[in-house]
């Protein structure tokens, strides 16, 4: 009998284009998914606090030190901008961002 329910469940999930899985895998799925969750929380706190650690690196650098910076990344600037500009810009242009997928 349980043969001939399994293949009656199995024809009605085809008809709707879907599967059966072992329960085991219900639970592997839910475990994948909260270390995705977790992983993806990871990666944004490390980004802001990389970003706030590069924020706090171009205050402190003279102009001079930020114009070469911009000038080897081929970034557009104003030859007489303050330092405060110039740290905006370096870190507009540096600063780590994560993509939406």
């Amino acid at each position: 009998m349980g043969v001939i329910k399994n293949k009656l469940l199995t024809k009605w999930l085809e008809k709707d284009k879907l599967v059966a899985v072992p329960q085991s895998w219900q639970q592997d799925y839910i475990k994948l998914s909260g270390n995705i969750v977790a992983k993806k929380e990871t990666i944004r706190t490390l980004v802001k606090e990389y970003n706030s650690l590069l924020k706090d690196f171009f205050k402190k650098n003279t102009v001079d030190e930020l114009k070469e910076l911009l000038d080897d990344g081929d970034i557009k600037y104003k030859e007489d901008a303050p330092q405060e500009v110039l740290a905006n810009i370096a870190y507009t242009e540096f600063k780590m961002t994560i993509e939406k997928s």
